[in-house]
This record gives structure tokens, sequence and C-alpha cells, in this order.
């Protein structure tokens, strides 16, 4: 049986909040209780978004919960000639295309640029679109929630944007296939699209890997814990001690006998010798 090899991938658009929190405790947690390797990556492909002073922060932050990965951080703009080498590899294969459509003309028409056949250096501001194939597999096993299916809604999917940014559904695929991935654990806001991601792993001749969906963090009933919804940095509602316990607690793990007075490491340490997936709570969505 391979080694085990997760990730924790933050995306620098803004400081760690409770949300990112729960998410590098489930992945950091499920890695080690089976004694695999966790794998930190920095996702900055979003340069509109992405400012290199929240990874700066985000990576002392990670630090300060005692959180210790395998290997140097991986950052992802230092790369973009790998994902660009695999979606010119898409097109010479006949499985992506170049496309002029504007996201506004998309949302009511169905892209036809696959039969023009536009060339890359036809104009400057060409997206890069993956088809997605007839026959593809629809479902997938979760280690929490069981078989889970999600139909692929879509025809063609976004490899590379009008505006260069390459996406994240390119970025996330080559780069768990490159780093042996075994199991990505991620919040459940993104479980829909890993029937998506599949059709990749299948176009680029990889396995299918396992994953593990953990709960939302929620603000209220409506609103996710995310940078986009402007949610407080997590390091601003606590210490590091107190807020390990309190993301632990929304895992639904046990608590008993841990203090904030403890640091962070002999937290986590104590955690992760009575840390059980199974206690994970069941649902998509639960309120922090």
């Amino acid at each position: 049986m391979s080694q085990y090899i997760g990730r924790f991938a933050p995306s620098p658009s803004g400081r760690l909040h409770f949300g990112s929190l729960v998410a590098a405790l489930g992945s950091y947690a499920v890695a080690k209780i089976n004694d695999g390797k966790i794998l930190l990556r920095i996702e900055d492909l979003d340069f509109f978004r992405c400012k290199k002073e929240y990874t700066r922060i985000i990576l002392k932050e990670l630090e300060e919960f005692g959180f210790y990965f395998d290997g140097e951080p991986y950052i992802q703009s230092e790369h973009t000639d790998v994902y660009y080498k695999v979606a010119k590899k898409l097109v010479t294969e006949g499985k992506a295309f170049y496309c002029n459509c504007t996201r506004s003309y998309l949302k009511t028409n169905t892209c036809q640029c696959l039969q023009k056949g536009l060339k890359e250096d036809s104009e400057d501001n060409l997206a890069l679109r993956f088809i997605i194939p007839k026959v593809h597999q629809d479902f997938f096993e979760d280690e929490i929630y069981g078989q889970m299916s999600f139909p692929v809604p879509q025809e063609s999917l976004t490899l590379i944007r009008r505006d260069k940014v390459i996406s994240y559904n390119l970025a996330c695929v080559v780069d768990d296939i490159n780093q042996g991935i075994t199991q990505v654990v991620r919040g459940s806001d993104l479980i829909d699209i890993t029937t998506t991601q599949m059709c990749l792993y299948k176009a680029l001749d990889a396995d299918y890997i396992s994953y593990l969906h953990l709960p939302l963090a929620m603000a209220d009933e409506t609103y996710k814990l995310s940078k986009q919804n402007h949610s407080p940095a997590v390091l601003d509602q606590g210490t590091p001690s107190e807020m390990l316990i309190k993301a632990l607690n929304f895992l639904n793990q046990d608590i008993d006998g841990l203090s904030s007075e403890m640091s962070p490491k002999t937290i986590l340490d104590k955690a992760l010798e009575r840390f059980e997936i199974k206690r994970i709570p069941v649902g998509k969505k639960v309120i922090a």
C-alpha cells in the first residue's frame, strides 16, 4: 500500500479565517493519523485577488497554530509553466480548444468555438476550455458521506481564462497528480466539483484519488465563513490555543482535558492521539 499523502491548499487572498483553520486541522490530522505526509500548497494563481503579503502572513499563522508541513511550501505562481504545458498537451490531443466567448455570453448561450477551430495566435484574449467527455463517471466515494453523485453540468470547462488566469480546477488537479496526493481533505463547498475534476484526471491518464469532505463552517444559515464574505481573521478572535480547541470541537473531536493554557503544539499532539474520522459531523454545513 502506498504512503498516504495529503495537502492543505489555502489561497492568499486574505488571512486565515475559522473555516481555513478547520480545513487545515482536518487535512493535517487525517494525514497524521494515517502515518502519512501533509504538504502545504499556496494557491495564488488568481493575481487579481492574491497577494504575496498574505502568503507570508498565512505561513506565519500556520506556524503559530503548531502545524509543521512536510517539505517546502509549493507556491503555484512559481510553476505556471507546468500548467501551460499540460493545457497545450490537452489541445494537441483534441481534449481542449480555444474560445473567445465572454462570461456574460456563456450565461445565456452555448459556446460554438470548438467548431470554429480557433488557433492560439489568432487573438490575444482567447480562453482555453476542456471538453467534458460524453462518457464520464458521475459518482465517487467520500470517506465521510459515502457514495456521492454529481452530474457534470457543463459541456466544457475553462482551463485558462481570457485574462490568462489559470483556473483552479486545472492547477488543483495537475498539482494533486504531480505531488502524488492520495486523498483530498477539503471543505464541502467543493464537493460538487469533484466529478468535474475527475474528468480531468481521466484526460491526463491519472488514477482517481479518494476524498474526504469536511463540514462547512457557516457564519449563519446563509453565509459560509470565507474571505469573499469578509470573515474575520481567526487569530483576531482568540489565541492559537483557544481557536484550535474551538476547531477541534467543531469537528466533534474529544477535547476533554485540553486547555487554552496549553501550547498549540501540545494541544495538537494530544488531539492527534484521539482524533477519529468517524466523529466528524456528517453535514455539509455547520454553524461555527
